[in-house]
């Protein structure tokens, strides 16, 4: 057996591209489809007068690849379905025929997010294994995805920059820390690719993310996770690397890892493979993703990609903003100490000091945003929390109201964030809506909320309900409860774990939309 994959990661302390595919969806999640399946189930839905298997087997006689295959079902589907939705016979939760119209929101789309916003976790999923999971994402140059789920951004609290279908190919980034949704995502549900079409207009771009992968290589290792090698995705990517990598045999293995599911296989088995088109690899078969994980989250550079592109992105504002006032000789040291600075680092600790003094050593997360959000409101400055909201996903719940106004000097990009922000948070009620409680639970949870003294004591009432699940209750009840004191609470008594979970994060944004004014647009 050789280890040259994940011993020369750890040696060489390399933090690696990370592909992301359906297989680590369909591992956590109950019921999380195949592509057949989610096929299978929206042919059902539009009542066609064939049999899906009669559609599949007809179309196996024009093409002998199941890629093609599926695209051109998704073709015919998407076309009756969006006529049955348009037609009455199909209805959506919050989509409208007018709003779809108006919209312009693909109907089947929006299906197919519904299908994977509704996954729920395996009640046997390995928290130790999730946790590394985390912790190894954590600790990834860049990660790339076909899923359309949001499993990933997620188990990172939203702690990443998120680029969704060809809109992230020509935005600025660091590429460092940043999470590539090649495919699309359920939080824009027009952005999916699936058909055929959909696929015609990828391939256009498919050579730009080769492209930007393949020029990481050099400083990154690449490491597949939940694909096969058959995938259209993996292939396109390694015929890529055939065409252009200047690596010897031995070199390109210690480089690209392909972790290959292994059902009941508890040790990782690695060798040297190749394709068919002349890339060598290392094939990883195991069904211990938990090791794997573990060897991952062993790099480490003193700070996660994600930490660094922020200090990256802080030092880019100052060379923008001083450099348009030609002012950068006051905040650059000279050319001359710039060039030894590398032999300087090796031989002696420097400090380099960025941001406000309040923040000297530290740009904020989540948390520390958040606590000086609601109890040291003057403590950050106006300049750091706006550039802290822009960092962060218009997607994820964030309290940002006390920071807005209209006289706010913002370039057209940084606006246009804000009012996505703003657009996905209009109301309270949305916000309920979008924040699912158990059915199974309700009743008790009424019950025990109306005899509680507070909703701090209903929080920590010991009635082994999980504490994120009564969150979501509070968040249905806020307008009945001593929000205010329980928003106190939670930021000077619960952990930075509990305060990052998506339902606590939801109930201070419920807190915000109930108690200040709500922006439509800036």
């Amino acid at each position: 057996m050789s280890e040259q994959f994940f011993d020369n990661l750890i040696h060489e302390n390399e933090f690696p591209v990370i592909f992301i595919g359906s297989g680590i969806t369909q591992r956590y999640f109950k019921g999380a489809p195949t592509w057949d399946h989610l096929l299978q189930s929206l042919w059902q839905e539009t009542n066609q007068n064939k049999s899906y298997f009669s559609a599949f087997h007809q179309l196996r006689k024009k093409y002998n690849d199941p890629f093609n295959i599926y695209t051109e079902l998704a073709t015919q589907i998407e076309e009756k379905y969006d006529d049955a939705f348009y037609s009455g016979v199909t209805k959506l939760p919050n989509l409208t025929p007018e709003e779809a119209h108006a919209q312009q929101i693909s109907p089947f789309r929006t299906r197919i997010a519904n299908v994977f916003e509704r996954l729920e976790l395996k009640d046997k999923s390995d928290s130790k294994e999730l946790k590394l999971f985390k912790s190894m994402l954590s600790k990834a140059r860049l990660i790339v995805t076909t899923n359309y789920d949001s499993f990933i951004e997620d188990e990172l609290n939203k702690a990443i920059n998120i680029k969704v279908g060809n809109k992230g190919l020509f935005s600025n980034g660091t590429e460092l820390g940043e999470l590539y949704k090649i495919h699309g995502s359920i939080t824009d549900p027009n952005s999916i690719v699936i058909t055929t079409g959909d696929y015609q207009k990828l391939e256009r771009t498919s050579a730009i993310i080769n492209a930007k992968i393949l020029s990481k290589l050099t400083e990154s290792p690449i490491l597949f996770l939940g694909y096969s090698l058959t995938d259209k995705n993996v292939q396109s990517l390694l015929k890529d690397l055939a065409d252009n990598m200047p690596f010897s045999v031995d070199e390109a293995a210690r480089r690209i890892g392909v972790v290959q599911y292994k059902q009941g296989k508890k040790d990782i088995e690695e060798s040297i493979s190749d394709t068919n088109y002349g890339v060598h690899y290392t094939s990883i078969s195991t069904d211990n993703f938990l090791e794997i994980y573990q060897k991952v989250s062993q790099i480490n550079q003193g700070a996660t990609p994600v930490e660094i592109a922020k200090y990256q992105s802080m030092i880019k504002q100052i060379i923008t903003t001083r450099g348009k006032n030609g002012e950068l000789k006051h905040v650059l040291t000279s050319v001359g100490d710039l060039q030894n600075l590398p032999e300087k680092l090796k031989n002696q600790d420097i400090v380099v000091a960025l941001g406000d003094s309040k923040y000297i050593y530290k740009f904020p997360d989540y948390v520390d945003y958040v606590k000086d959000y609601y109890l040291r409101p003057d403590n950050m400055s106006e300049d750091i929390a706006i550039r802290f909201i822009l960092n962060t996903s218009p997607q994820s719940t964030l309290p940002i109201s006390k920071y807005l106004h209209k006289g706010m000097k913002l370039d057209e990009k940084d606006r246009e964030k804000l009012n996505k922000r703003l657009d996905k948070f209009q109301s309270l009620s949305k916000l309920q809506e979008s924040t699912p409680i158990p059915k199974m639970h309700l009743t008790r949870l009424d019950s025990e909320l109306n005899q509680s003294d507070s909703a701090i004591s209903f929080l920590n009432s010991k009635d082994g309900i999980k504490p994120k699940i009564k969150m979501a209750f509070l968040i249905h009840n806020i307008n009945n409860i001593d929000a205010k004191n329980l928003v106190k609470y939670l930021l000077t008594h619960e952990n930075d774990v509990f305060l990052k979970d998506t339902n606590t994060r939801k109930f201070l944004m419920a807190y915000s939309l109930m108690t200040e004014k709500i922006y439509k647009r800036i």
